[in-house]
C-alpha cells in the first residue's frame, strides 16, 4: 500500500506541474501584420546581428512569473514568399526587465536592457522547412537553459536581446516572423482572390488596374486611389455598409450586371454615399480626405468600397466597374511592443546603436511559464 501511495503522490505531483504550466501571447493587443521581418534569423549577408524585442509588462500577470520557454510564429502563406527553408541558427538570448516602456525605446541596446540582464540561452536551434501547406503555429521554439523570473513591478518592458552569429540554410534571405502592429486596419478584395476575377469587365483583352490599400482606422483621414484606367473619364467611388452575401434591392450581392449591358461586371456592395472623380491624363484617380469619425464603436467595423468610371467603348452600358474592396476599420489601439535591431553588428567598437528598424513592429511571442 505504501508503494502505491508513493506512486500516486508522484503522479499527482506531475499532474500538478503540468496544470501549473501556462502560456501567454505577447503583445496582448494589436493585429497580425501582413509583413514579417526577422533579425533573429537574418540573411547571411547581415551577420552578425543584434535585435531587441520589447513587450509591455502591463500585459504580464500581476505576480512574478518564471518564464521557461519562448516561441515565435513564422510568416506562412505570404504571396511574395512561397516558403521558408529549414535553418540552423546560432545565437545568444539575454532577458531583462527594462525600466522604460516599449514605445520609449532607446537606440542604445544597453539602456533598454538595463542592469537585470540574464543569459537564458546560448547555442543552436533547428528550424523546420515552411511551405504553403504548413499549418500556422509556434514553429520557432526556444526552451530556455535558465528560466527567467519576470517581475512586472521592476520596470515597464520585458526585453529579449538576441545576438545572432551564424545561420546555416540554403536561403539567401531571412526567416519572416508574424508581427504585431498598432491596429491601423486592413483592406482586401471581397471574395479573396475570386473577387478580382469576378469583376474583370474591362473591354481590353488584357485589362490592367490597381487599387491602393491604405490605412483606415478610427479617427483617420485616408485616401483611395486607382491606376491604369482610361484617361480623362468621369467616375465615382461608392462607400457601402454591406457586401458579398448581403441583400440590396431584393437581390443578393454581388449582382451580375450583364442584363444591364455590362457583361463580366458585378456590383458588390450596398451603397451609402458616393464621391465623384475624374481620371487624369496618366490613367489615375484619387479620392482624398475621407475621414473615419473618431468613435471607438467603429473599431473592427467593416466598410465596403467599389468604383466605376464612364467609358462608352467598353460595353452597351458604357461603364467599367472595378472590383470591390472590404476594409476592417482599425481601433488604432497601441500594441504595447517594439523592436529594434542592427545588422553587421560587431561590438564593442562598431554599431553600438540600433539602426535599420523602426521601433514599432514586434514579433508575436508566446511565453511559457
Amino acid at each position: 500500500m505504501r508503494y502505491y501511495a508513493i506512486m500516486l503522490g508522484m503522479l499527482s505531483g506531475c499532474l500538478n506541474q503540468a496544470v501549473a504550466q501556462k502560456t501567454l501571447t505577447l503583445p496582448a493587443r494589436g493585429i497580425h501584420s501582413n509583413v514579417g521581418r526577422g533579425l533573429i534569423v537574418p540573411a547571411k549577408k547581415w551577420l552578425p546581428t543584434r535585435q531587441q524585442c520589447l513587450y509591455s509588462t502591463k500585459d504580464l500577470p500581476a505576480s512574478p512569473i518564471q518564464i521557461r520557454e519562448i516561441a515565435f510564429q513564422p510568416k506562412i502563406n505570404n504571396q511574395w514568399v512561397p516558403g521558408l527553408e529549414a535553418a540552423i541558427v546560432t545565437f545568444t538570448l539575454d532577458m531583462s526587465i527594462g525600466l522604460g516602456a516599449p514605445r520609449k525605446w532607446s537606440r542604445s541596446f544597453a539602456k533598454n536592457l538595463g542592469t537585470t540582464a540574464t543569459r537564458v540561452f546560448s547555442g543552436k536551434i533547428n528550424l523546420p522547412k515552411i511551405i504553403w501547406s504548413t499549418q500556422p503555429g509556434w514553429h520557432f521554439r526556444i526552451p530556455l537553459a535558465k528560466s527567467f523570473l519576470a517581475n512586472p513591478t521592476l520596470g515597464q518592458s520585458l526585453v529579449f536581446d538576441f545576438a545572432t552569429t551564424a545561420v546555416s540554410t540554403t536561403m539567401t534571405g531571412h526567416w519572416l516572423l508574424v508581427q504585431g502592429i498598432q491596429d491601423v486596419g486592413i483592406g482586401g478584395f471581397q471574395g479573396g482572390r475570386a473577387g478580382p476575377k469576378s469583376s474583370l469587365c474591362h473591354f481590353l483583352k488584357t485589362p490592367i488596374w490597381w487599387e491602393a490599400f491604405g490605412q483606415i482606422y478610427v479617427g483617420s483621414q485616408w485616401s483611395w486611389s486607382v491606376g491604369h484606367l482610361q484617361p480623362n473619364q468621369p467616375g465615382f467611388l461608392m462607400l457601402g455598409d454591406a457586401g458579398w452575401g448581403s441583400k440590396w434591392g431584393g437581390l443578393t450581392l454581388p449582382i451580375d450586371l450583364k442584363p444591364f449591358g455590362a457583361p463580366s461586371c458585378f456590383w458588390a456592395l450596398r451603397p451609402i454615399v458616393s464621391f465623384p472623380f475624374l481620371v487624369n491624363t496618366g490613367g489615375g484617380a484619387v479620392v482624398a480626405g475621407l475621414r473615419i469619425p473618431n468613435d471607438p464603436r467603429l473599431g473592427n467595423a467593416k466598410l465596403y468600397t467599389q468604383a466605376a468610371y464612364a467609358f462608352p467603348k467598353a460595353n452597351a452600358l458604357g461603364w467599367i466597374f472595378l472590383p470591390s474592396l472590404v476594409w476592417r476599420i482599425g481601433t488604432f489601439e497601441d500594441h504595447h511592443a517594439a523592436a529594434i535591431g542592427s545588422v553587421n553588428y560587431t561590438p564593442p567598437t562598431q554599431n553600438k546603436l540600433a539602426v535599420g528598424m523602426r521601433g514599432d513592429p514586434a514579433p508575436w511571442c508566446r511565453i511559457t511559464y
